[in-house]
Order: C-alpha cells, then sequence, then structure tokens
C-alpha cells in the first residue's frame, strides 16, 4: 500500500533520513548552504512590498531563523507535528506563528507570497502539480520556489513521494514560464550522477520568483 506524506516525512524526521547533523530538515537547511538566502530574501521581499509570508514546508526553522523578518506577518508550516510544536514554543512571536498542515491536501493559510524551498523536488510529478495547484487556490501574489536552472543534466525524474530529484521548472512536465527572479542559493552541496560522472556541484540551485498569475494560467493548459 502506497503511504501517504504525512506518513514519509514523519518517518524521514522521526530517522533523521536527511542524514544532517545541524538540522532535521537536511543539509539544505544548514546555514553554509542557506547564507546567501539569509542575506538576499530580505531585499527581494521589500522590493515586493510583501508584508505576509506563509513558509511551507518550514522545517526546523534552522536557517529562517537567521532572516531579517522584521515588518512581516510570518506564517511557517509544514507536515510533520512535532517540528510545527517545538518551532511553536522557541520561536513563535506576535508576528511570526507555526501550523500543523499537509499542503497538499490542507487549505493553505493566505499570503502575500508562498516560500516553498526544498520541497517540490522530494515529489512525484503528480505531488508536484496537487502543490501548485493548492497554492494557486490562495490569494497569494507570488511564488518563490526552489528550481535548477542548468539543462544540460537530467532533471525532473518521476520519482515516488519522499525521494528526491533535482528540478527545473521550466522544464516539461511543469513548463512554467521563466521566472521573474532568482536568488542564486549559493549552495555547497553536490549532485551524484552515477559512478561515471564525478559529483556535480548544485552552482544552478535557485529559488526562483513566479507571479502567482503566471502559474495559475499554466495550470489551465493541459499537461504534458
Amino acid at each position: 500500500m502506497d503511504r501517504t506524506a504525512a506518513e514519509v516525512f514523519q518517518q524521514i524526521y522521526q530517522d533523521n533520513g536527511w542524514r544532517s547533523t545541524e538540522s532535521v530538515s537536511g543539509w539544505g537547511s544548514e546555514l553554509q548552504n542557506t547564507a546567501q538566502l539569509i542575506r538576499e530574501l530580505p531585499p527581494l521581499l521589500r522590493r515586493l512590498g510583501v508584508t505576509s509570508l506563509l513558509d511551507v514546508p518550514c522545517g526546523d526553522f534552522n536557517w529562517m531563523r537567521h532572516v531579517d523578518l522584521v515588518g512581516l506577518d510570518y506564517t511557517g508550516a509544514d507536515i510533520v507535528p512535532g517540528l510545527v510544536a517545538a518551532n511553536q514554543q522557541a520561536w513563535a512571536t506576535a508576528h511570526r506563528r507555526f501550523v500543523h498542515l499537509d499542503l497538499l491536501r490542507d487549505p493553505l493559510p493566505g499570503a502575500e507570497l508562498i516560500l516553498c524551498r526544498d520541497c517540490l523536488f522530494h515529489f512525484s510529478h503528480a505531488d508536484v502539480f496537487r502543490a501548485l495547484q493548492q497554492f494557486a487556490r490562495t490569494p497569494a501574489r507570488y511564488l518563490l520556489t526552489t528550481t535548477f536552472t542548468y539543462r544540460s543534466w537530467p532533471r525532473n525524474a518521476d520519482i515516488v513521494t519522499g525521494q528526491w530529484t533535482p528540478i527545473n521548472l521550466e522544464m516539461p512536465p511543469y513548463c512554467l514560464d521563466p521566472p521573474r527572479a532568482l536568488l542564486i542559493e549559493g549552495s555547497h552541496e553536490t549532485i551524484s550522477y552515477g559512478t561515471d560522472t564525478p559529483p556535480v556541484p548544485m552552482h544552478d540551485r535557485c529559488l526562483g520568483l513566479w507571479d502567482m498569475d503566471a502559474v495559475r494560467t499554466r495550470l489551465m493548459r493541459p499537461f504534458p
């Protein structure tokens, strides 16, 4: 029987499946791999005039706690109840809250911008489209989400949810328009494509910014 996303990610959390010694959310949430985002995300949000942010999934808040969120109403959401409870206890303020939800199934809180980092590349094709549909149903103006910009390496494998594949949202089957902005992450991680190829640095790992209306328009067209 196929496991639900909640069961998959709860098991990963319990087993520390991402194998990071710093963050149960994985190597991508370590400070060495998010230093550029910590520095560059606040200016982007200010340029957009964003005053509310939904961070889904928020994970263990390891790097986001270092982001300047002054003036923003922040909601962090995650599918793992233990993470949400720990975050709420340690990091909640008058303008920062954490909620438990399944982004594939549950209604999402309203916010001007949805940040979905290091999530869609753990989803099957079907679940990526379910997530995009969920985002499109909200009143959000922007989507900021992980995308790999190179096209010369394998991208967008149809995995089982809970596995991992580098994802380029401009390529099939997703075929989103080019993002209006890219935040280059400066990741120190690498990708292994097999024993015949040395590990490839993730120089193209970015957060891509899309107008949500462009995502809504894409979802009106047939999928490849």
